[in-house]
């Protein structure tokens, strides 16, 4: 249960967020002074299952951090973690549209009858929102 609220709760941000540029790289761009503060390498998110697994990672890693007293230690341990997280949900936005794009295709077959569509976008779908969910 706890996989899923995690899942729905990234699937929720991005719904809720501006729409994120694709690629893997940080944007630094947060409106604070660079010199200020560290900046840190992303795990890479090269496909979905990537992504989820990345979320699922440092999802429970933050949950631990948030479980401890939050000096400033702690807080930049939080700060490194949000990168990968970061870098792991612009996957997701990006694979998000290309599921939506599939479900949408299985709707159009549905209501046309075409059986072969159906089943072919019905079979991605599921796979891949499966392994969001992690029910797979």
């Amino acid at each position: 249960m706890k996989r899923l609220t995690a899942a729905i709760l990234s699937v929720g941000l991005l719904a809720g967020g501006p729409a994120l540029a694709n690629g893997d790289d940080h944007d630094h761009a947060h409106g604070h002074d660079d010199q200020q503060v560290q900046h840190y390498k992303a795990e890479p998110a090269p496909n979905l299952k990537a992504a989820v697994e990345n979320l699922r990672d440092y999802n429970r890693k933050l949950e631990q951090h948030l479980d401890q007293e939050m000096t400033v230690e702690n807080m930049e341990k939080i700060h490194q973690l949000s990168y990968t997280l970061e870098n792991a949900l612009k996957r997701m936005d990006k694979d998000l549209e290309n599921i939506a794009s599939v479900l949408e295709g299985m709707h159009l077959a549905s209501e046309a009858r075409n059986q072969d569509k159906v089943e072919g976008n019905a079979e991605t779908y599921l796979e891949n929102m499966n392994m969001i969910l992690g029910e797979s």
